[in-house]
């Protein structure tokens, strides 16, 4: 499915959301296990800070921010720009899980 259809109606806004959380699930989980196991460092300095505060203040973070948004999309008429943001987010969350995946196929798991 193009994502471009998928962004067209609100329904299908709202079905980009769930697939907006669910790579951001996907995200925090591997971030968090890459991290713990020292493969990897936090690239954004903000959520790194919240990351060695508050594991569990960083997977708030990273999961009630889509949650948010699927909130507000169910609020608002579905605009131009929401769809040229959603589908912005959609890509970066893909090549940040693309990365996520590529450093995966380098561990060596004991």
């Amino acid at each position: 499915m193009q994502i471009k259809h998928m962004l067209s109606t609100r329904s299908r806004l709202f079905k980009a959301g769930i697939l907006l959380l669910s790579l951001a699930i996907w995200d925090a989980l591997f971030t968090d296990f890459g991290l713990r196991n020292n493969h990897i460092t936090e690239a954004n300095p903000l959520m790194r800070s919240v990351y060695e505060t508050s594991i569990s203040g960083f997977f708030l973070i990273k999961i009630s921010l889509p949650f948010l948004l699927l909130f507000v999309l169910t609020k608002i008429e579905p605009k131009r720009y929401l769809r040229f943001l959603l589908r912005f987010a959609l890509a970066l969350y893909s090549f940040v899980l693309c990365q996520h995946l590529l450093w995966l196929s380098f561990v060596q798991l004991d």
